[in-house]
């Protein structure tokens, strides 16, 4: 007996169902590769700070599930965790972290910040909220949150609420783009169905 499917001599309902699965199984294909593109962690709190290299702690979240789990930054980078699978910020709380440099990255000192945020406006242009950063010496520039989260000079002279701001607004943009891709593709793939 076969496994596989007589399609000479298959009825039309039999047919219609196998066109049908194999569709499915298409669609369902391209969602998990879309799907594994995306970021799958992101830090949800600082259970631990520390100063010595790699023992802070943090509470980190798979992404779209309520599922949470404790890990040092020594065990992320001991066990080998993709940095890329969580938001730039994130990736880089976790390098410095494992440094031991977590306290002078957030910038939780006295220490006066050197940038601040001034203005905080969304643009309907380009789809992301822009911010108006000022120096110290009253100097302004513009960026976007994605632009401003791979800055480090910018972000390592920010004020801790600036840095969480930015960070929080980059991933929030992050998952709004990854989100249209993966509806988009799926039309995409919806309209090419139908042109066959």
């Amino acid at each position: 007996m076969s496994d596989h499917l007589d399609l000479k001599n298959a009825t039309k309902r039999e047919s219609f169902l196998y066109a049908l699965l194999n569709k499915v199984i298409k669609e369902y294909k391209t969602l998990l590769q879309l799907y594994k593109r995306k970021k799958q962690f992101r830090i949800v709190e600082i259970l631990v700070l520390s100063d010595i290299p790699g023992e802070t702690q943090f509470l980190i979240q798979i992404i779209n599930k309520s599922c949470y789990f404790k890990l040092t930054a020594a065990k992320i980078i001991a066990d080998s965790y993709n940095l890329n699978d969580f938001y730039d910020f994130h990736a880089e709380m976790i390098r410095q972290a494992a440094q031991g440099k977590l306290i002078q990255f957030l910038k939780l000192s006295e220490a006066v910040p050197n940038y601040r945020i001034v203005s905080k406006k969304f643009d309907r242009a380009s789809n992301e909220y822009i911010y108006t950063i000022a120096d110290n010496e009253s100097n302004q520039f513009v960026r976007s949150a994605t632009e401003l989260s791979k800055d480090k000079n910018v972000l390592a002279n920010m004020g801790v609420y600036d840095i969480y701001d930015v960070g929080f607004v980059q991933g929030a943009e992050s998952i709004i783009k990854e989100k249209t891709a993966l509806l988009l593709a799926k039309k995409n793939y919806k309209n090419e169905g139908a042109l066959k």
